[in-house]
């Protein structure tokens, strides 16, 4: 998880910059970028612990967050990952996805 938002800060600097923000608004966007994407990883995380408590909707909604935020910070290779997993119907196999993606889980 750390990795990601690791990642995608790097990536929504030269993302941001390339939009012409100044130093303070960058710093800012990414500050609550990398604040939003610890929540919404962390539910996820959470989640999928809880394995049998949860559905197909309850991920997906979650993935839906994580698109977004990572196509607002410019990691646009994994949020088009996590779209694709979105639209797996299969719950083992988006479970499976999740955890190699997201966890480097195998």
């Amino acid at each position: 998880m750390k990795n990601i938002i690791t990642s995608t800060e790097v990536i929504a600097y030269s993302y941001f910059k390339g939009f012409g923000f100044n130093e303070d608004q960058i710093n800012s966007l990414i500050t609550q970028g990398k604040k939003d994407l610890h929540k919404e990883l962390t539910k996820l995380e959470t989640l999928l612990i809880h394995t049998d408590t949860m559905s197909v909707d309850d991920i997906n909604n979650i993935l839906h967050a994580l698109k977004g935020l990572l196509f607002q910070m410019g990691n646009h290779d994994l949020a088009e990952k996590l779209n694709e997993i979105r639209s797996k119907d299969e719950r083992e196999v988006i479970l499976k996805d999740l955890s190699v993606l997201l966890f480097d889980k195998k």
